[in-house]
């Protein structure tokens, strides 16, 4: 009974919104405009942060803090997630060096008129940097992966199977960037790769959080501030 509660839930916290998000991607023929950029990662994000809190507590039964149970603490989580940051900033660049010419990349257009419209209105730039960037993006993609790693997890302990499910979690979280081309996925795939294995060891949640903040935030902070006016 367990066992399909679980695939229930991953069923209507992953595979249905997941399944919608690449194929609404791979049919849209136009980008999102800057507000819906700041409104929907809040509003699906944090809906879906929601909904997931009710279904591990009231549903499966358990806590959403189990995410968070590993040894560790608030300095050791700052520290892991820059950590985890300069890994991922390392893999840029070698992706860059490797990878760009071989996969096809999409510019995300999306973003830059995004980081234009910040530019000129404060309130907009102060939500994207807070609420959307923390909590629609980085907190909602990150429970999300380690939902998917602890459920599967639970089928079986064997290493294989955990490293499968690893792959497994990586191939969908990358898929879902279906609009940044092959190299979009691939790329996030592997940084993603990097994601399970630092929560297989540690189990916490928190590095993983200010890691994501950390490398999205520094890459918009810097077109922001290099994109020519």
């Amino acid at each position: 009974m367990n066992k399909l509660k679980t695939i229930i839930s991953l069923i209507i916290m992953v595979f249905i919104p997941f399944g919608i998000m690449i194929w609404f991607r791979a049919h849209q023929s136009s980008g999102f405009a800057s507000v819906e950029l700041i409104l929907y990662p809040l509003l699906f994000g944090g809906s879906s942060i929601g909904l997931l809190y009710l279904l591990k507590r009231f549903y499966l039964k358990e806590k959403i803090t189990d995410f968070n149970s590993g040894k560790g603490n608030f300095k050791t989580d700052i520290l892991w997630g820059f950590a985890l940051a300069t890994i991922y900033f390392v893999l840029f660049f070698i992706e860059r060096a490797t990878l760009s010419s071989i996969l096809s990349f999409k510019s995300n257009t999306e973003l830059l008129g995004l980081m234009l419209d910040m530019r000129e209105n404060p309130i907009m730039l102060i939500l994207w940097f807070g609420p959307v960037l923390w909590i629609g993006i980085a907190l909602y993609e990150e429970l999300i992966r380690v939902f998917i790693l602890d459920s599967l997890w639970k089928f079986s302990e064997n290493k294989t199977w955990v490293f499968f499910v690893i792959i497994l979690a990586s191939v969908l979280i990358g898929f879902t960037h279906w609009s940044q081309g092959s190299y979009g996925i691939v790329t996030i795939g592997i940084k993603s790769i990097v994601s399970g294995l630092f929560f297989y060891k540690y189990r916490r949640l928190f590095p993983l959080v200010i890691a994501h903040v950390l490398y999205d935030g520094i890459q918009v902070a810097l077109l922001l501030i290099t994109y020519p006016h």
